[in-house]
């Protein structure tokens, strides 16, 4: 009997240190992004805290929210986790439109850390938070090809140390691209698209050496290109990056296919 309390305690003893361990914040990738191994409800479940989560993004410096990024600027990501709980965890990540890391993760606030995972950039908790607010900066890439999107994760826990009686959300919000801002893009050149939106054709004010068409989702679209006119007709409906360069000039122009 003696022999077979200590096996039980043990293990009760192992199952707290486990759960202690993800109350710091797991290594794994949950941030509930697309090809991620899961999000904070795929082990915690059964709670009725109203769990919602915020993510809000500015211009690092400025405070006016924005819904679109500029090649090479800085951002400060804000992910609040709201519900009825002094405990409470998270994980972000920034992805581009075909699900992978993109741009630089940096200076994340006291109470969370980056670590690397999937192949990506994710920043979580150090500790259990009962504010449940965490921040931190993202600068865009030099040569952005698309929109990008910030995953986030949630928990508010009940405090037990138990997976039962939490609840977990999840959230995303969409940055889209400001083509115009491509930072190796040379005033002089004033490269335009037109019309745009744009129907089976497509026309540059300027000639250029070289462009391609992707979709936002990052796909190479192939179109037969005729001096100055793009032939359009074949592009399904919906939005498009135009890469262009000329010389040791290049930028991007962002159009619509009706």
């Amino acid at each position: 009997m003696r022999k077979n309390y200590f096996i039980v305690s043990g293990l009760v003893m192992a199952s707290a240190v486990i759960l202690m361990g993800s109350s710091s914040g797991r290594t794994d990738d949950r941030t509930g992004a697309p090809s991620s191994d899961g999000n904070c409800g795929s082990c915690h479940s059964g709670g009725i805290q109203g769990t919602s989560i915020n993510i809000g993004v500015t211009e690092k410096g400025m405070m006016t929210p924005v819904t679109s990024y500029k090649a090479g600027k800085t951002y400060t990501i804000v992910v609040g986790v709201l519900g009825a709980s002094t405990v409470k965890g998270f994980q972000s990540t920034v992805l581009d439109a075909t699900n992978k890391k993109t741009g630089t993760t940096a200076n994340a606030t006291s109470a969370s850390r980056i670590i690397s995972a999937n192949s990506r950039d994710i920043v979580v908790q150090n500790s259990p938070s009962a504010v449940g607010a965490w921040s931190y900066e993202w600068t865009a890439p030099a040569n952005p090809t698309s929109d990008v999107t910030i995953y986030a994760a949630g928990i508010a826990a009940n405090g037990t140390g138990a997976a039962t009686g939490d609840q977990a959300a999840t959230a995303k919000k969409v940055l889209t691209l400001d083509a115009s801002s491509n930072t190796n893009q040379i005033a002089t050149v004033k490269l335009s698209a037109f019309p745009n939106p744009c129907m089976d054709n497509l026309s540059l004010n300027k000639a250029v050496d070289q462009l391609t068409v992707t979709g936002i989702n990052g796909a190479a679209y192939p179109v037969e290109i005729s001096g100055l006119n793009i032939n359009t007709r074949n592009l399904p409906q919906g939005f498009y990056y135009l890469k262009w360069s000329k010389s040791n000039e290049n930028g991007i122009i962002k159009f619509q296919k009706l």
